[in-house]
């Protein structure tokens, strides 16, 4: 696990939801470095926390033994050991609250052909840094309208 924002961090205490579409606590699932690494300086830049993982076995495992307080999950799909539609199904069982959104070279309708339902954004690759912001913030503001709804007059 990498933490781009401090990188001698090893492990991090919880932090309450993320309730802006800045400043929220990201992880960045690629095993693509260059890629991983790119997504990560876009959102870092944008003021948010990204923690990064090479395939979704490490991101699941980071997210389940909560070394990491993730609030959105950034993932490639096609990775070795668990792909990213994997990692999305994995998390909507242990972890509901925490969205994904997928980054892939597949069109948003070869994504419907392959079983891909859900996500909470899609990011075609390549992609530049007003593309990747895009997605995340309309997600952070998906889940913040979920979890305003889920608990009115809070």
């Amino acid at each position: 696990m990498t933490n781009t924002s401090d990188p001698t961090s090893d492990s991090c205490p919880p932090s309450p939801p993320c309730v802006s579409e800045a400043g929220c606590n990201i992880l960045v699932v690629d095993d693509e470095r260059a890629v991983r690494r790119y997504a990560a300086r876009i959102l870092q830049q944008d003021g948010h926390t990204v923690y990064e993982a090479a395939d979704g076995a490490e991101a699941l495992d980071l997210i389940e033994r909560d070394t990491i307080p993730a609030e959105l999950v950034v993932s490639d799909i096609i990775m070795p050991r668990l792909n990213g539609v994997e990692l999305m199904k994995a998390l909507a069982v242990t972890h509901p609250g925490v969205p994904v959104i997928l980054m892939s070279a597949y069109a948003q309708g070869e994504l419907s052909e392959m079983g891909v339902v859900a996500p909470c954004g899609v990011v075609p690759k390549p992609f530049g840094a007003e593309r990747l912001l895009q997605e995340v913030r309309q997600c952070l503001s998906k889940r913040r309208e979920r979890e305003v709804s889920s608990h009115p007059g809070k």
